[in-house]
């Protein structure tokens, strides 16, 4: 019993470290590019985010609006690694190739987010404009999101050789 819990709480741990490490990394290549490129803030930014819950309102909302797109962001950021932790505890291939089981999760979740997320949320759903920009967004779920959280879960988690080497 207390083995399982320690267990539970290491992939716990494992997965907020992840999640957050992936919602600031994603963020440090969104803000600029949208500052640059799009020219929006980053209030406008995280208001976009908490457009989802709060539909266009989340626009006149300030701050405390940016502030809830924030936590969305993180709160998804958290889902999303602890998805990636719980399958790589359970496939260890995940834990061997990081890169790769990363930026195929990456493609995963960009699915997940454009068909399932965002058509579900009170942004609505229309299909993405088939653009850089749009190609860029795809590249930074990849590099700058799930690969983060898989090479995190790499790092924290028992290395697929050394389970096998363990006693017992």
């Amino acid at each position: 019993m207390a083995e399982m819990q320690a267990k539970a709480g290491k992939l716990i741990l494992t997965a907020v470290v992840a999640g957050l490490v992936a919602a600031v990394v994603e963020m440090v290549f969104v803000l600029p590019i949208q500052a640059v490129v799009l020219h929006n803030s980053p209030e406008v930014v995280f208001q976009s985010i908490a457009m989802g819950a709060r539909g266009r309102a989340a626009f006149t909302g300030g701050w405390t609006s940016a502030l809830q797109g924030m936590g969305w962001h993180v709160l998804v950021s958290l889902g999303a690694a602890l998805v990636y932790v719980i399958a790589a505890a359970r496939w260890q291939a995940l834990l061997r190739r990081p890169v790769i089981g990363g930026l195929g999760f990456g493609v995963l979740v960009y699915v997940f987010m454009i068909f399932g997320v965002i058509p579900l949320s009170r942004i609505g759903f229309t299909m993405p404009a088939a653009s850089v920009l749009t190609l860029v967004s795809f590249a930074i779920h990849l590099f700058a999101f799930a690969l983060p959280i898989a090479l995190v879960a790499r790092a924290m988690l028992p290395h697929p050789r050394a389970v096998a080497l363990a006693p017992g």
